[in-house]
Parts: structure tokens; sequence; C-alpha cells
């Protein structure tokens, strides 16, 4: 896997000229800065796989070998926290240790899929922590807060949590997996996350990019509701929870896709399928933790696209802006949107379709432009044409990226980038 850094040449040379030119003083400033957004390497990512030690047939060994196998820089061993199986217990550590080992290249963390207290298995977080931490948080908080076991209270896991953590921001990160799979009402996904940001910051966002996506079923959606060209509906519905979440002035992270992996008959392996590709200042699982908690990642399914970069760039500003960031623009700002994409190898003349979904026209959550790159075509700029508003909380609005690749042979094959918010003149 290459890192995204060797390839950002490009378009960093050519938002350069954007800036270049600039010699008054700096109309529009950073609020929010990920200071590796542009530089960082960027690594693939798969944050949801079983093996034995819960309901999976393959060992925890055996899944980190198809982990590297199919490209992933780091896999994260989820199993249940149920009290009737062995996650987090000794062997699971030595079992994770042992693949450590035999994969130093491979960036392994230990984790749960917890069930959330008090909905009895119907709700599932996944709950990743620093090595530091594993052995003297995820044994107890699985034995204190599992929701199968007891109705106790998700407040009080989330509390919990943050007291173990020095540095909560790179040790701690919690994701709301499948949101929509059982639910008969979208608004139940909304309630929920407010719910969780209400105690603290350490549920980032959601799983938009379920797992099971091998079967007849793609993730394993047989309730009311059911995904969107793959991915749950709380991304894929414009003007959906994420937006109408992103739209009350919330950050909050949805392009994260994952494998859910169990065995090979409904599930494609960690990495070859789903990637969330999350750009981090260091490979170690600390460096992971914190691209995921800046929302410095963006995730796609089929292996279409080996890069997708969404930046804002504005004469004014030292640098573009990139997903996780906050800019506040000048009266007489013109920020240029750019959407550019790096195609895999093996779909090298896959037609494109980009889409901006944003708040910023005319104050509601909407698709605001939409572009096709043709096979020689890597990138879509937008300029709008009208000071840009504020959406629901009053100040600020917000833009985020689809690119929709229009595959021949397995259809739409989708890749989400996380937004990037914009604090408009008055």
């Amino acid at each position: 896997m290459k890192s995204a850094s060797a390839n950002l040449k490009g378009p960093l040379l050519y938002l350069a000229l954007l800036t270049a030119a600039c010699t008054k003083q700096p109309e529009s400033v950073f609020v929010v800065t990920v200071p590796w957004a542009l530089t960082g390497q960027t690594l693939a990512i798969d944050t949801h796989t079983h093996t034995q030690f819960s309901d999976a047939s393959r060992t925890v060994d055996e899944v980190t070998q198809l982990a590297a196998g199919h490209g992933c820089d780091a896999v994260a061993i989820t199993d249940h926290s149920d009290h009737a199986v062995a996650a987090a217990n000794e062997d699971y550590f030595k079992a994770i240790d042992a693949a450590r080992a035999r994969h130093p290249s491979l960036t392994v963390l230990a984790g749960l899929e917890w069930n959330v207290p008090p909905y009895d298995g119907h709700e599932h977080v996944t709950v990743l922590v620093a090595p530091a931490l594993e052995r003297s948080v995820l044994p107890t908080f699985k034995e204190r807060f599992d929701g199968m076991a007891n109705k106790g209270d998700a407040a009080a896991a989330l509390r919990w949590l943050a007291e173990q953590a020095s540095s909560a921001r790179s040790e701690v990160a919690l994701v709301y997996n499948h949101p929509s799979r059982k639910d008969e009402q979208p608004d139940e996904n909304q309630r929920d996350w407010q719910q969780w940001r209400d105690i603290n910051d350490l549920v980032i966002g959601f799983e938009g990019g379920p797992g099971h996506q091998c079967g007849g079923t793609p993730g394993a959606y047989r309730a009311a509701i059911k995904p969107v060209d793959r991915w749950d509906p709380v991304v894929a519905d414009i003007g959906g929870t994420w937006d109408q979440l992103l739209d009350a002035g919330h950050d909050v992270w949805g392009a994260l896709a994952s494998s859910d992996y169990h065995e090979d008959h409904n599930d494609y392996p960690p990495c070859q399928f789903a990637r969330t590709m999350v750009t981090v200042d260091s490979r170690d699982a600390c460096g992971i933790l914190r691209g995921l908690h800046a929302g410095s990642f963006w995730a796609g399914h089929g292996g279409v696209l080996t890069n997708l970069w969404f930046i804002i760039a504005e004469a004014s500003l030292p640098l573009p802006a990139a997903p996780g960031e906050t800019i506040r623009l000048g009266a007489q700002a013109q920020p240029v949107l750019r959407i550019k994409v790096e195609r895999s190898l093996e779909h090298p003349a896959v037609p494109l379709v980009v889409d901006l979904i944003g708040n910023g026209v005319d104050g509601r959550p909407a698709q605001v432009a939409r572009g096709e790159l043709a096979a020689d075509a890597d990138t879509f700029d937008w300029q709008p044409s009208q000071p840009l508003v504020s959406g629901a909380d009053g100040h600020s609005a917000y833009f985020r990226a689809r690119v929709t690749a229009l595959d021949p042979t397995r259809g739409k094959l989708v890749a989400y980038t996380n937004p990037i918010r914009i604090i408009v003149a008055k």
C-alpha cells in the first residue's frame, strides 16, 4: 500500500498556485486543524473483525494473515463482549500478541464489539483501545458493562472508559456499528448517537459501510431499513441522520467501512472489499486512534480507488482544508472545493460520478454539485456562485464528498469522505 503523502505532490502543487498570489493579511483562518491531514501517511484499516474467541470460524492468526494478504496496514480484532464467549481473556491477548510478532508490519488492535445496554444485544459499538490499555480495560469493561448480561448504563460505561485513559483521543475510540441493521425508524440512530455524545466524545461516529457484503443480503440488513448501494442509510441518504447531525453543528464521522469478518460465505476478508483509509501522524495504534478521532479518513468498496482527496482551498488560507478540519471564511472569500481521485491499477478505466453534499448553498443538506470523471480524468472542482450560508446551527456550513464507480459487473461501488466545516461570514 502506497502512502498518500507520496501522491500529494500534484494536488499540493496545484493548490500552491491558488494561494501563491496572496499578499494581504489572511481573511480566512483555520479554527480546527488536523496537522497531518495533507502530509501524513494513509493506511488501509479494518476496524471490525471476529475470530473463534466469539462467533467466527477462524483464529486470530488466520484473520491477521488474511488482513495482511489483502493489503491491510492495520486490523482490529473485535470479538463480542457477551459473557458467554472468551473474548478479552488472557488467551485472547496472547493470540493477539503472537499475531503482532508474526506480522510486525501490520498494526493489530485489540477491542470488543460491545452489546450496548440497555438494548440486550440490539445495538453494537466497536470499542478500540491502545495496546497499553488492553489488559487493564477490556476484561473489566466486558464484565461490568456488557448489555447482554445486565441492563447497565451506557453513560456509566462511557464515563468509565474515559477515566481509564490519560489521553482519550490517542487511547480510546468507539464506532457505532451497522447502525440501522435492526432498526424500524431512522431517527433511532440519531437519538442513540446524541445520547452517547452528551456524555463524551469517545463515540466518533458511524460504521457507514457495514460488513457482511459477500452474501445475498448486503450488510445482513433484514429488518425494515435496507442499505443504499451497500451503505447504511445513515450515511447514504442525503438529508438523513448523518447530514442532520452535521447540519446541527456536530462533528461526527461516517466515512468508515469494515468487513465484520466472521467467515467466507457471507463476508469478504479484511481489506479485500471494504477499506477505511485513515491519514495518520504515526503508523502505530495511537496514531490510528488519533486519525479516527480527527475524522482524517475516507472509505470505499470494491478496491476501485487507491486514494481520494477532498479539500477546500481559498486564496487567504495558508493551506487547503481537509476532512475533519474547520475553517472560517472572510466576507470576500472565494473557496474552491476539489475532489481528486487515484484509481487502482486493477480498475484504471472505470467511469466515476462525483457528488458534493452539504448545506452551504441554501442552508439545508442537499446534493450541491455533481460531475462525471471519464477514464482519463481525475479531478472535479466546484466553486459556489454566491456566498455560503449557515445551516441549522446558525453559524456554519459543511460539505462532504461521494464518489461512485459504475462498475459493469459489480454495479455501483461507492466511496465517501468525511466533511469539512466552514464558519461563514455574517
